[in-house]
């Protein structure tokens, strides 16, 4: 439903952009877990990302179904100092 990515106390080594994509894994060991990630899709495309900031992204969200997995991708680099991705529990 909802996610926030915050780059807050970076001020100069913030990402200038972000996506993020997600994946629904049952079970599986790490490595098949990397080697699916081929094949994630994109729950959040690429978004601008100001310094020392709480971005919230509500509406950009791609309706991609049951996720178990994320990833966070920025680019070029940078720090984020948190990531929250709010939704709900699918049974």
């Amino acid at each position: 439903e909802k996610v926030i990515v915050d780059t807050l106390h970076f001020k100069g080594n913030y990402p200038d952009s972000c996506s993020i994509q997600g994946a629904f894994v049952k079970g599986g060991t790490d490595s098949q877990i990397e080697t699916q990630s081929l094949f994630w899709r994109e729950l959040l495309p690429s978004q601008k990302l100001t310094m020392h900031a709480e971005h919230e992204f509500a509406e950009q969200i791609n309706a991609i179904g049951p996720i178990t997995h994320i990833r966070l991708n920025v680019f070029p680099d940078g720090g984020v100092s948190r990531l929250r991705v709010l939704g709900k529990v699918s049974r």
